[in-house]
């Protein structure tokens, strides 16, 4: 079964869970699949690469923000990057986190079983 229908028989589950559009499918994952990367919905992925892949985004997004919009001169590069590991950090726990409670909670089906 290709990528396409997988994702399409994810999205029906969780659709009919009730779950909120940008719950399953958030914009960061959205953009990681135009640009080629097949990545499932984030309810079937694992803590860890939640975790990852939220870390990322949101420290990248805060970096950008504290460097050059809010905080304009008073904050360094390096005092930047240091808050922005620090709120990607717990930023990706909290999304790991949310998405691994959710997934039991909502007693979802495994990527795997959408064959």
């Amino acid at each position: 079964m290709s990528f396409e229908d997988r994702l399409a028989k994810a999205h029906a589950e969780l659709q009919s869970h009730n779950v909120w559009l940008s719950n399953y499918k958030p914009p960061m994952f959205s953009l990681l699949r135009a640009l080629g990367i097949k990545v499932p919905p984030p309810y079937y992925l694992g803590f860890h690469l939640n975790a990852l892949i939220a870390f990322w985004y949101f420290a990248i997004i805060i970096f950008l923000v504290m460097y050059f919009g809010l905080l304009g001169n008073d904050e360094t590069l390096k005092s930047a990057m240091d808050k922005a590991v620090v709120w990607g950090f717990v930023y990706g726990l909290g999304m790991g986190v949310f998405y691994a409670v959710r997934r039991k909670k909502l007693q979802l089906s495994r990527w795997s079983d959408f064959d």
